[in-house]
């Protein structure tokens, strides 16, 4: 079937990762008195679990496996987004695919740095991909740690204002959900991995799970654009929006629909209740009670509700018929 190993190997190695958007490899393979593979992973489990691939892949194989971002200097392996907004795109140039957005206090594990984007691991999802190099405050784990040992509170509001004590052109407007870490609350000051800021025009919140504080965001969500890849009040797709919804509630759930679906517990139509996900193909919305579904969408283009389980409409008619399943966030929503 294969006239070479190297052609083998580039067939079987896929079936160790399963998904590529939470984790990474790549490798290099030449033949010379068996096959010698240099592989780079995202992480150490990933680099384990690739070493026991090549041993029952063949005795001939000398792999060298080495996980990235292990060879940058200290002040380098992690990063915090410093702008509202942050694209990770799934190549690095401007005009490839918006995979996922990073908002304003968000960290991630950096793996590579380029010229312009560099390759990050997020901290919440381990979503992988590339972001713009000036959108990010690097920094060592040791500063990253400072920083996250205060406690941690999110914008609150649709949106908030927040300026650099240091520099009088850095203001900006960031989204619901940005984090910031602070300990007094009745201090506007903070400090992020690229200085002092203060906040200001907005609120800010601790996780919160009760449902008024779920309607609440949900209606600060109402009306915002849809856009491929978001998830915040700028513009959000569908599986950001519900995973922004959750986050503020202090859970992490997966970033994109199948992988949410997949993971989380399956209900029975008839069980469900306030804060449920509802799946379609590609498609995910949040159950709001009395037949009603919270969704970011191309159809109305953007955030809406639409009654999908006594439909009045073609459109609700076609979302009841495609229904995949209905999924509960463990421990989700307070009642």
């Amino acid at each position: 079937m294969f006239k070479t190993k190297r052609e083998e190997l580039e067939y079987e190695i896929k079936k160790v990762f399963k998904d590529e958007r939470v984790a990474y490899y790549r490798y290099q393979a030449y033949e010379e008195n068996g096959l010698k593979v240099m592989a780079f992973v995202d992480n150490e489990p990933n680099r384990e679990l690739l070493l026991a691939f090549f041993e029952v892949f063949s005795e001939d194989v000398r792999p060298i496996v080495k996980v990235l971002g292990e060879q940058l200097p200290e002040n380098l392996r992690y990063a915090q987004v410093q702008i509202p907004v942050m694209d990770v795109r799934k190549d690095p140039r401007f005009r490839s695919e918006r995979v996922r957005q990073l908002i304003f206090g968000e960290w991630v594990r950096v793996l590579e740095i380029g010229t312009d984007f560099s390759l990050v691991k997020d901290q919440n999802h381990g979503y992988i991909g590339y972001v713009r190099n000036p959108g990010m405050a690097f920094c060592s784990r040791d500063r990253m740690e400072e920083i996250c040992s205060k406690p941690l509170y999110k914008v609150g509001s649709r949106f908030a204002l927040v300026e650099s004590v240091e520099d009088v052109n850095t203001s900006m407007w960031v989204a619901l959900g940005a984090y910031i870490y602070t300990e007094d609350l009745s201090d506007p000051v903070f400090e992020q991995a690229n200085g002092t800021f203060e906040w200001s025009e907005g609120k800010l919140s601790l996780a919160r799970c009760g449902k008024e504080d779920f309607e609440e965001n949900i209606r600060y969500f109402m009306g915002t654009p849809y856009l491929w890849g978001g998830s915040t009040t700028f513009g959000t797709d569908c599986s950001g929006l519900v995973g922004r919804l959750y986050n503020l509630a202090g859970k992490i759930i997966p970033r994109d629909a199948d992988q949410q679906e997949k993971a989380l517990m399956k209900i029975e139509p008839d069980d469900k209740q306030f804060g449920d996900l509802i799946y379609f193909p590609g498609h995910v919305g949040l159950y709001l009670g009395g037949d009603l579904m919270l969704h970011s969408n191309i159809y109305h283009g953007g955030v809406s509700v639409d009654n999908v389980f006594s439909p009045v409409n073609a459109y609700g008619h076609h979302l009841l018929e495609t229904i995949t399943s209905i999924r509960r966030v463990e421990g989700g929503v307070l009642f």
